[in-house]
């Protein structure tokens, strides 16, 4: 602004000075006149050059206070990652610490002083899940948010929700990685403890107390779902056993419950040592009565199972006490009713045929 001003006066100057010149003024219009330019010059610049310090000035001031909120928020921010209790760090381009903020330095026990420099690797547990997140966040130029184990000062493991992202400065040019994290150790711990928690209670709701086999409820959902599983696939078979302890009633109440409930117990663990894991399941039927489902099972392969039961238990020689089997193959399409009456006629005709023995349906019982 101020140069426009000056080349303009001396612009008129020489628009002056050729007038004068054009009329061939005598010397003292000369005088007059260059006089009278030269003053109106030097009033022009000087307010020219009055109105380019006050608008400098201006700028100076509002530049100043831009500054000062620049530098206030700049501040602020500092203060608030400073002072957060989460985790949040910087890296430069070779993972390198730049900044540990006091949540970092309360959770992973370095400080400030100590972490700088420190490549990040030094945190992980796993170099692999570092290599695994940089390069996510490096090829993609997306933020990568991860649930991940890393160590203490102390070598303590602590289990993070870690974001990383990258650091851009004003040019759009990245500069590092920022790491923001939550330390969700004891939140993983307390769901874990709930899922253990509702496993166990949905354990002891199908779960006979006693012989810790399964409950006559579960029994009922378990012969069902198999049933079902039958129908779909109809070349499969599908066997269920019923025992009954003979003479319990009599050793119950001539040598006391605790006893009583000794070979209810010992006939439990009897039955779960002898059926297949996570195929067969054995149940405590009512008092004592229990049922056994042997699925991919034939009624002949139910009776060697059985005979093992029969055997291991007899080995506890509880006085007169035996055990006595019914055992029932699966037809197609019947419902859990059918097979649990025609299971219970083939144990009926064992306690009636002596006892002791294993009757399979339509067969003469087996001793």
């Amino acid at each position: 602004m101020l140069a426009a001003g000056v080349a303009l006066c001396l612009s008129v100057v020489l628009l002056a000075l050729s007038v004068l010149s054009f009329f061939q003024c005598p010397p003292w219009v000369w005088t007059v006149g260059i006089s009278l330019v030269t003053a109106a010059l030097l009033a022009a610049l000087f307010y020219g050059f009055h109105r380019y310090i006050g608008e400098f000035a201006r700028r100076m001031v509002k530049n100043q206070l831009t500054v000062r909120r620049i530098q206030g928020k700049s501040n602020y921010l500092e203060s608030i990652l400073d002072d957060s209790t989460d985790i949040i760090f910087t890296t430069d381009m070779d993972a390198f610490i730049l900044k540990f903020n006091k949540g970092s330095e309360m959770h992973f026990g370095y400080t400030q002083e100590e972490i700088v420099g420190v490549p990040l690797k030094q945190l992980f547990v796993n170099e692999a899940d570092e290599r695994k997140i940089l390069n996510a966040v490096l090829l993609s130029g997306k933020s990568v948010n991860e649930e991940i184990p890393m160590k203490t000062k102390q070598g303590e493991i602590i289990l993070l929700n870690l974001s990383i992202s990258e650091m851009k400065n004003d040019l759009e040019q990245i500069i590092g990685l920022v790491v923001t994290a939550k330390d969700i150790t004891e939140k993983k711990k307390l769901e874990m403890e709930l899922v253990k928690k509702n496993e166990l209670l949905s354990k002891l709701a199908i779960t006979d107390s006693l012989t810790e086999l399964f409950n006559v409820r579960h029994f009922y959902d378990q012969i069902v779902r198999e049933l079902s599983r039958l129908k779909r696939n109809p070349q499969r078979k599908l066997s269920l056993m019923l025992i009954d302890i003979d003479h319990f009633k009599e050793l119950n109440d001539t040598e006391g419950h605790q006893v009583g409930d000794q070979v209810l117990r010992s006939l439990g663990q009897v039955i779960k040592v002898c059926i297949r894991k996570d195929v067969d399941a054995g149940f405590r039927y009512g008092g004592d009565e229990f049922a056994v489902i042997l699925p991919d099972t034939d009624r002949n392969q139910a009776r060697v199972a059985a005979e093992r039961i029969a055997k291991q238990f007899g080995a506890f020689k509880f006085g007169r006490v035996s055990l006595s089997v019914g055992i029932a193959e699966a037809k197609a399409g019947e419902d859990e009713k059918s097979i649990v009456k025609r299971t219970d006629e083939a144990l009926y005709r064992s306690k009636r045929e002596g006892r002791a023995r294993i009757t399979l349906e339509d067969e003469t019982p087996h001793t």
